[in-house]
């Protein structure tokens, strides 16, 4: 098994070669004995061979060959089983994957791919044979149909084609080409080195998303009538919203599907039974599912999947423990000794040991393009930040909050990464009231009768910090956030929470109406700076220090936008030159630059250093490795390939 240390090192030296050649699967699928699951037995199905592609995937089991049939079982918090764990189970496949050790990509959706010396053509080449889930293939065609129909239709893409693949610089010169039916090509308008990496990220997931033969009924382009669908449908005012929500996407929360068993997908699982009101959902094995195990045994090995919804965190857990669920995701930093504890009760688990890809357990967003324009202004100081950092108590967050696990950091890259900046980690970090208060008093020197500071119209200056509550990520957000509270409270800052549902949490976003917030930490381990700088430079979605920033730039006509002044935009010039990079030692170097720029502008407060993590299961689910790097841009558990799981008999 390799160490963390060492699963570094071949992701750094495989970055540049994986742009250059498509890397071969570890077992050719060509000449197989192909089987399937016997579940399959009775239903009225063509023949395994017609339901695989010519050269199906090949996943070689992380431990060892796994067993048919079984029902899996997972358990989340609130209404959307995707964001509560089934996405990265049942989800996310791209034209690439991450290759496990997470040292670069493989080959996933496309067989192959071939790229042009200064990257900025790549042509993929599908595999042939391929099926959606309701058996209609799945071709170049469907590629075409969302960049054509879609990404560059002005009615669904008013602002002009948007995507989190495609750089804005250049985006209305993106040009995609059928050179037949299983294969396209994608032209850039300038040198991208990391778009097969941001490819195997949830950034890749639209390329691959819509089945083109399912969704021209909903779209005016090809369907004359399709008002009359628009009129049957509760919820839609036109053609656009009807797509958008029939499609889940563009521009729509793409885990609505789950509610939609007629949907075809390329997922391992396909949906029988919708969540709907009540407190499970069902999904079954996919017949024409396109990946087989090294021996040719078609996968998923797990014939059904079966999310049940829980009120809160703590009911959830106790179904863990009581051996009622097999896995689920995010169980909580809080409950890491109630499952150790367990195990040596002699419950039936077990627990993985993933490695955080984070950069920090949280940051602390100040919103510079809030409307309010006293604290637009307050916010847009670096002063303020560095006095409201000076006084978080870190240590006691890390003592009451994570049980003594972590070490004050900022929000930067991890000591073992080649972007690692000294400066952006431990500037600020001192818990110092004296020095909190000299920085904000350059900012707002006078108060009130209370001891609370004024703004500069002489009202006392009042935050509203506002935290998404029911995230299976955040469930430490209000905790942490009530103890920041009383902290700032002792150099003369009234702040004050507004816990809400993550659906409300998103409207205000949309709206612009977040003063401040606390959110994750990702951008840590080896370049995933690279591919998700939300903490490090402007026009990000989860940059929520210039939250207005990202609708203008994105053209976001859901969002309130802000253009921010000329310098802000000079800034993010400077990232744009990292993805038009060719080579992993400019990519590093123009990434360092970027990283200086954080240091300097300060632009987020982070709070510590993420401890080690933990996934507990049951001890009958099979293929789990025993640690794995953990993470938004591998894919949580995909990392996992769960359609290798299977539970033990």
């Amino acid at each position: 098994m390799l160490t963390p240390q060492l699963k570094y090192r071949p992701f750094l030296l495989l970055l540049l070669l994986t742009l250059l050649v498509a890397l071969a699967p570890l077992t050719l699928a060509q000449d197989m004995t192909y089987t399937e699951s016997p579940m399959f037995a009775d239903l009225d199905l063509p023949s395994l061979d017609q339901r695989l592609p010519l050269n199906p995937a090949v996943v070689e089991p992380l431990v060892e060959q796994g067993e048919y049939g079984g029902t899996l079982r997972v358990g989340f918090v609130g209404t959307n089983p995707g964001w509560g764990g089934l996405w990265f189970m049942t989800g996310w496949e791209n034209l690439v994957i991450w290759k496990h050790d997470f040292s670069g990509v493989d080959p996933n959706i496309a067989e192959s791919w071939d790229v042009s010396d200064d990257t900025s053509e790549y042509t993929f080449h599908l595999r042939e044979g391929m099926k959606w889930s309701d058996g209609t293939p799945f071709t170049a065609d469907d590629i075409m149909f969302y960049i054509e129909d879609i990404l560059f239709n002005e009615e669904i893409m008013p602002g002009g084609p948007v995507a989190d693949w495609l750089p804005a610089d250049g985006a209305d010169e993106f040009q995609a080409e059928k050179i037949d039916d299983y294969t396209v090509k994608f032209s850039f308008a300038n040198p991208y080195g990391t778009f097969l990496f941001n490819l195997a990220t949830w950034s890749g997931r639209h390329i691959t998303w819509f089945p083109k033969h399912y969704l021209t009924q909903f779209h005016a382009d090809y369907n004359e009538n399709v008002d009359e669908l628009v009129s049957q449908e509760d919820g839609v005012e036109n053609w656009v919203a009807l797509f958008n929500k029939k499609a889940a996407g563009p521009t729509e929360d793409i885990q609505l599907f789950y509610d939609m068993p007629e949907r075809p997908l390329l997922f391992p699982w396909v949906i029988t039974q919708p969540l709907g009101t009540g407190t499970t959902i069902t999904l079954e094995r996919n017949p024409y599912y396109w990946k087989v195990d090294s021996s040719g045994k078609q996968l998923p090995y797990i014939d059904t999947i079966i999310g049940t919804s829980y009120q809160d965190a703590e009911s959830r857990t106790f179904a863990m423990l009581n051996g009622d669920l097999d896995i689920i995701k995010d169980p909580g930093s809080e409950n890491r000794i109630i499952y150790f504890e367990a195990i040596e009760e002699g419950k039936p688990l077990a627990i993985g040991l993933p490695v955080s890809d984070g950069g920090n357990t949280n940051t602390i967003h100040f919103n510079r393009t809030v409307d309010d324009p006293v604290k637009a202004e307050v916010f847009a100081n670096k002063d303020f930040r560095i006095g409201m950092s000076h006084a978080v108590n870190r240590a006691e967050i890390i003592e009451i909050v994570h049980f003594g696990q972590g070490e004050p950091s900022q929000a930067a890259p991890l000591e073992s990464s080649p972007l690692y900046n000294e400066q952006l980690a431990t500037q600020y970090l001192e818990y110092n009231v004296d020095l909190a208060n000299e920085y904000l008093d350059k900012v707002l020197p006078q108060k009130d009768a209370e001891g609370y500071r004024l703004g500069s119209d002489g009202n006392r200056f009042s935050i509203i910090m506002s935290i998404a509550n029911d995230l299976s990520y955040g469930t430490t957000w209000v905790q942490i956030s009530e103890l920041l509270i009383e902290q700032w409270r002792a150099v003369g800052i009234e702040v004050t929470l507004n816990s809400m549902p993550d659906t409300q949490f998103v409207e205000n976003k949309k709206a612009n109406n977040l003063e401040a917030t606390l959110y994750t930490g990702e951008g840590g381990a080896g370049l995933t700076a690279i591919l998700d700088p939300r903490y490090y430079t402007p026009f990000e979605y989860f940059g929520m220090y210039g939250n207005g920033w990202f609708a203008w730039y994105y053209a976001a006509q859901d969002s309130v936008q802000v253009e921010p002044p000329d310098e802000i935009k000079a800034l993010r010039d400077e990232y744009q030159k990292v993805l038009t990079a060719p080579s992993q030692e400019e990519q590093i170097e123009l990434m360092s630059n970027v990283l200086q720029i954080a240091a300097d502008e300060f632009w987020v407060i982070g709070i510590s250093r993420p401890a080690p993590g933990y996934q507990p299961y049951h001890q009958r689910l099979g293929n789990i490795p025993e640690t794995w790097i953990d993470g938004w841009i591998e894919g949580v558990q995909k990392l996992l390939y769960p359609e290798q799981w299977y539970l033990k008999s």
